[in-house]
C-alpha cells in the first residue's frame, strides 16, 4: 500500500505540471512552487554546485551533515551531534538515524544513512579538484561504527562545521558511489533531501514531487495546503518569465534585470498587489580579475592595474545600471559582515581619479593611455550591459579597451584554463567565513586544483590564509584579514566591484520560503494559503 501510495503521489504529481503547461489551471492549484531558471542548470552533481542555479537544484535534493540556517547560523543536518578535542584536529560526528534516500534500482528498498556513505562522499569530493580544498588536511576517516565517524586532520579545523555545510560536502548513498560512472551523478540525483528528482528534460523543465519520507517533515506539510512539489522552467527571456509571474504562474521571480525590478516594486506597492518584495545581503563578491600569467603588459604590472582601477566609478555604474542594487566594494574583497575589528584601512582613499590614475600609468611605463595595447575585457551575457558602462571612462580616457561576451559555461572554462587575460568574475561564498572568500586566492589554489583564476602567488598572503585556517583567536584572524588585504591593494590580481545583495519577488499565495545570506532557499515550510484576487 505504501509503495501504491508513493507512485500514485509522483503519477499526480507529473499529471499536475502537463495541467500546468497545458491548461489555465494555475500551478499553485496543483500545490506546484514553479520558478523560472533563465541561467540554466548544468549539473545535479553536488561537487560542480558552483552557482547559485546549480546550487538550489542541488540543495533541493540533498543535505550535508550541517546546513546554514535562514538567521546564518550553523545547524546541524544529517549529523546529530558533535565533537571536537582540544586541538580541533580530531572530530567526532554522530550520524541521524532512520534517514532515508531517495528511492534508486540499485539500492536496497529503504535504504537509510550509515557511515559509509559519509566516508565514500567524503574521499569522493576530497579526490576532486573543485571540493579538495574543503577538506584540505584531512588525514583519515573512521566510520566507527554504523552511525558514527571520526575525522583526523593534520593541522587544527577551527571552522569544519561551517565547511560541512558546503554543497559539495553533500551525501551520497555509498553503493550507488561504488557503482555507477562519475558521469552518472550530472544528470542523476538521489540524496536525502526535501525533493525528489522525477524529471529533467534540459533546457525545458525538471519535476521534484516532495519526498514523503524526509525527516526534517512537520506538521506544516501534513495539512489540506501543503506542497506537492517543484518545478522549474527555463526560460531565457526576462520579459517572459516576468508575466509568467505576473499571471501567477510562478511561485518566485528571482530579481536580476534593474527596469524589470523597479517595475515589479512600484507593482508591489500597490493596495491589491498579488505579491512582495524580499531582499538582503548576499555575500557575493562581484570582481574583474587579471590572468597574471597571460600575455598582455596589464598583466605583468601591477602599477598599469592600479591605473585602470582608478579609474572607475562603480557607485555610478550601479546606481545607473543596476538600480542602486549592490553596495560598492572599494578595494575590499571581502564583505563588511565577515570581517571584524578596525577595518578603516579597507576604505578606498582615492580623490581623484584621473590624477591618480595618471601617476600610476606613468610608472607602468606609458604616456598616454593610447600608449597601452589593446586589451580585451571577456564577460558572459548576463553583466555585458554592466560591463559596458563600466569600461565607458576607460575609453574616454583613450585606453583601447572592448568588450568580448562569451556564453557562460565557456566564459568559465577559457578563465580556468588560463585562456584569456581580463575577465569579469564573481564569489559566491559557500560558508559566511572570511576565510572561504580570500581563500580563493591561495597559490595552491590555481586551476586546475581551485578556483585562483588569477593565478597570483604570494607568501605572505599564503602565510596569512594559514592563520585563518588554523587559528580561533579573534585578533590573530583579524590582522591576517588585513594583511592578506593589503597584499591584494599592492598587487591588484583583481578590481573588486561590489558586494552583492539578492532581490526576489514571492507570490502571496505560497508562505513558509526561507533563505539565509547565501541566497540559499528552504521550502520544507512552504504552503499554500487562499489569496482573495485583486
Amino acid at each position: 500500500m505504501k509503495r501504491w501510495s508513493k507512485w500514485q503521489t509522483w503519477f499526480q504529481f507529473s499529471i499536475g505540471i502537463i495541467l500546468v503547461s497545458c491548461s489555465p489551471s494555475k500551478p499553485k492549484d496543483q500545490g506546484v512552487f514553479l520558478y523560472n531558471e533563465h541561467s540554466g542548470i548544468t549539473s545535479l552533481d553536488p561537487l560542480y554546485a558552483r552557482n547559485l542555479a546549480n546550487i538550489w537544484a542541488v540543495q533541493w535534493m540533498y543535505e550535508g551533515l550541517t546546513r546554514l540556517n535562514s538567521e546564518d547560523s550553523i545547524v546541524l543536518g544529517l549529523a546529530d551531534s558533535w565533537a571536537r578535542d582540544s586541538t580541533a584536529k580530531v572530530w567526532s560526528l554522530q550520524l541521524r538515524k532512520g534517514v532515508y534516500f531517495h528511492s534508486n534500482p540499485e539500492l536496497p528498498v529503504g535504504y537509510t544513512l550509515n557511515s559509509q556513505d559519509v566516508v565514500r562522499s567524503f574521499y569522493r569530493a576530497k579526490n576532486h579538484p573543485f571540493s579538495a580544498w574543503i577538506l584540505e588536511g584531512l588525514d583519515t576517516i573512521i566510520a566507527v561504527d554504523s552511525h558514527k565517524i571520526e575525522l583526523y586532520f593534520v593541522q587544527p579545523k577551527p571552522d569544519l562545521l561551517a565547511l560541512l555545510s558546503v554543497p559539495a560536502l553533500s551525501i551520497l548513498p555509498a553503493p550507488l558511489i561504488e557503482q555507477v560512472p562519475a558521469s552518472f551523478w550530472r544528470t542523476n540525483a538521489c540524496g536525502t533531501g526535501p525533493f525528489q528528482l522525477k524529471l529533467w528534460q534540459e533546457g525545458e523543465k525538471m519535476v521534484l514531487p516532495v519526498f514523503s519520507q524526509y525527516w526534517r517533515l512537520n506538521s506544516v506539510q501534513q495539512n489540506s495546503h501543503k506542497l506537492k512539489g517543484i518545478a522549474v522552467q527555463f526560460v531565457k527571456e526576462l520579459q517572459s518569465a516576468k508575466l509568467d509571474f505576473l499571471m501567477g504562474n510562478l511561485a518566485i521571480f528571482q530579481g536580476s534585470d534593474p527596469q524589470i525590478n523597479e517595475e515589479l516594486i512600484q507593482l508591489a506597492k500597490q493596495p491589491n498587489a498579488s505579491f512582495r518584495v524580499v531582499n538582503g545581503d548576499f555575500l557575493n563578491t562581484e570582481y574583474l580579475g587579471f590572468n597574471l600569467k597571460g600575455k598582455h603588459p596589464v598583466c605583468r604590472s601591477s602599477a598599469l592595474r592600479k591605473a585602470l582601477s582608478a579609474l572607475l566609478d562603480i557607485p555610478k555604474v550601479i546606481k545607473e545600471v543596476r538600480g542602486g542594487l549592490g553596495e560598492p566594494s572599494g578595494v575590499a574583497f571581502c564583505p563588511a559582515a565577515l570581517r571584524s575589528g578596525n577595518s578603516s584601512n579597507l576604505s578606498d582613499s582615492k580623490v581623484n581619479l584621473r590624477k591618480e590614475a595618471m601617476m600610476w600609468l606613468k610608472k607602468a611605463g606609458f604616456n598616454h593611455p593610447s600608449e597601452v595595447p589593446p586589451l580585451i575585457l571577456h564577460t558572459d551575457p548576463a553583466y555585458a550591459y554592466f560591463c559596458s558602462a563600466l569600461i565607458y571612462p576607460w575609453v574616454t580616457e583613450g585606453f583601447n579597451v572592448r568588450l568580448e561576451v562569451v556564453e557562460r559555461s565557456t566564459l568559465k572554462s577559457m578563465v580556468a584554463k588560463g585562456q584569456v587575460d581580463f575577465f569579469r568574475a564573481s564569489w559566491i561564498a559557500d560558508y559566511p567565513s572570511a576565510l572561504n572568500v580570500l581563500g580563493i586566492f591561495k597559490s595552491n589554489r590555481v586551476p586546475p586544483n581551485g578556483p585562483n583564476y588569477t593565478f597570483f602567488m604570494n607568501d605572505t598572503l599564503d602565510a596569512a590564509l594559514h592563520i585563518l585556517e588554523t587559528r580561533t583567536s579573534g585578533l590573530d584572524r583579524e590582522l591576517a584579514i588585513e594583511t592578506i588585504q593589503a597584499a591584494l591593494v599592492e598587487h591588484v590580481p583583481v578590481i573588486p566591484l561590489y558586494f552583492d545583495a539578492y532581490l526576489r519577488f514571492e507570490r502571496k499565495e505560497y508562505l513558509g520560503l526561507k533563505s539565509n545570506s547565501l541566497n540559499q532557499l528552504d521550502a520544507v515550510e512552504v504552503h499554500l494559503v487562499d489569496v482573495e484576487a485583486p
